[in-house]
């Protein structure tokens, strides 16, 4: 076992994970309740943008973190 704090582990990936697919349920669950949702997003790829953009964040923050 390393001594010393370790980088992300699998609680975080899956916490990760989750909160995007919460985020992406959640848009496509007000879009099929809410018509003015729905009118935004009718001709929009929602689901890929929001899980491509949330990737590009999530590998963003862990580029620019400071090694511990």
């Amino acid at each position: 076992m390393p001594d010393g704090p370790q980088g992300p582990g699998w609680r975080e990936v899956l916490a990760i994970g989750v909160a995007l697919v919460a985020v992406v349920f959640a848009l496509e669950l007000a879009s099929a309740v809410l018509p003015p949702v729905h009118d935004a997003f009718v001709n929009f790829p929602t689901t890929i943008v929001i899980l491509v953009a949330g990737t590009v964040g999530v590998l963003a923050l862990a580029t620019l973190r400071r090694p511990r």
